[in-house]
């Protein structure tokens, strides 16, 4: 563990010390900006492995009590158990090893939710190509929620799985995912929740969700490292899973005879989310999650940080409704959001508009997203998004709204 400093009330004087970024940034459902503790977590384990060699077992014992550490901390953030936590590059692997971990067959179908990024469709639209599997896309209502009774129309004996995006990436709402828990437990259906967007800003508890799998990634909301993220493996639901790439640490071989023999030794695959595992670690992406976890800690808490980005999206919203333009998807109230907002601006293109705005130094992006479910329900090509985290002051917002006057943007293209 590391020396831990608790911040009261969102000092947000000490989180911008310890975030020197130096330009508004407004993109954190992306990737956000670490602060420096997770940057010095991830050089420590350079300096291990070059004071005493990563397998030394000096080294190894320093490397493997952060790993341990960092496992203990990601399960706590979630309510659930260590051994239910398996690493993974980011929140996509996450997912994809559930797809294909389940061995979907002919026959067998899916439920996604219709608002989904691609990361949260596209491994089960592969298996529907290779596997000949179904696809069923939950059905959504304006202002961009899952519609739960049609969902529940769509389950019946083949559905093998409900996978549900907590927050589309480009429209911000907040979807019903303990509702879509208790349907899913109804019908005996396992669940996934991609909470790659909202883990460290919004309170997950896997018990009360109801989920069988969860994925997470840690660059996000969470402050962690590019590289980073988890997926949480139910212990009742491990054995529905088949390791993805079976080797050392996802399983054991069954030694028969006293000899090495490919013939007659059995693969075992690992209890617990460990069967997930895919070799070697990457121990400094894990030291830095680790850490990043940590410091959400110290910063409060989630919900404190929760409370803080609501009180900014809030403020944000009705700035930018007094803008003439401004064209927010979704709802108008920043409790539905999970800390972004998307919006076009009325006649400006979206390229111009994101183009613009980081011009004028403010971090956004501005594009489709992967997610045609939210652009069909829209009725727009891409949109402009603005995520805001408890860092951000309300001097960066107000000076981002500024930027938003249709007239100016189309005259600074011009020039």
């Amino acid at each position: 563990m590391y020396a831990s400093t608790t911040y009261n009330a969102m000092d947000i004087k000490r989180l911008r010390e310890d975030t020197p970024c130096r330009n508004v940034y407004l993109n954190h459902v992306s990737t956000s900006v670490p602060p420096r503790q997770v940057v010095e977590a991830v050089s420590e384990y350079y300096c291990i492995s070059t004071t005493f060699g990563s397998t030394s077992a000096r080294g190894q014992s320093l490397t493997l009590d952060r790993v341990a550490s960092a496992r203990a901390a990601c399960a706590q953030m979630i309510g659930s158990a260590p051994e239910e936590i398996c690493f993974t590059a980011n929140g996509s692997q996450a997912i994809s090893l559930v797809a294909q971990g389940l061995e979907l067959k002919a026959g067998d179908n899916v439920i996604v939710d219709g608002l989904s990024f691609i990361a949260n469709a596209a491994p089960f639209l592969w298996l529907k190509k290779t596997k000949g599997i179904e696809v069923r896309f939950a059905p959504v209502t304006m202002p961009g929620i899952t519609d739960l009774k049609g969902l529940e129309a769509m389950i019946d004996r083949s559905t093998r799985l409900i996978s549900i995006c907590h927050m589309p990436n480009n429209l911000g709402m907040l979807q019903p995912v303990h509702e879509i828990g208790h349907i899913a437990k109804k019908h005996s259906v396992p669940y996934m929740l991609d909470a790659a967007n909202t883990i460290g800003m919004q309170t997950l508890n896997v018990s009360d969700i109801g989920c069988d799998f969860m994925a997470a990634s840690g660059r996000k909301y969470l402050r962690g490292p590019s590289g980073s993220g988890f997926l949480y493996v139910n212990s009742n639901a491990a054995e529905m899973l088949e390791p993805l790439v079976p080797t050392w640490n996802s399983g054991t071989w069954d030694w028969r005879e006293d000899k090495w023999d490919w013939d007659k030794n059995l693969f075992i695959p690992a209890p617990g989310a460990a069967r997930m595992n895919m070799g070697e670690y990457d121990f400094p992406a894990i030291f830095g999650l680790g850490r990043a976890v940590e410091y959400v800690e110290e910063c409060g808490g989630v919900e404190k940080i929760r409370q803080r980005t609501e009180q900014l999206l809030r403020y944000l919203i009705e700035k930018m409704n007094r803008v003439p333009g401004v064209q927010i998807l979704g709802s108008l109230r920043a409790e539905d959001y999970g800390g972004m907002v998307g919006f076009n601006i009325k006649d400006v293109p979206f390229p111009a508009v994101g183009c613009h705005l980081n011009d004028n130094n403010v971090g956004v992006m501005a594009h489709s997203f992967f997610s045609p479910g939210v652009l069909k329900l829209f009725g727009v090509k891409g949109v402009v998004r603005f995520c805001v985290h408890c860092w951000n002051t309300e001097d960066e917002l107000d000076y981002a709204v500024s930027l938003l006057s249709p007239e100016n943007i189309r005259k600074t293209r011009q020039q």
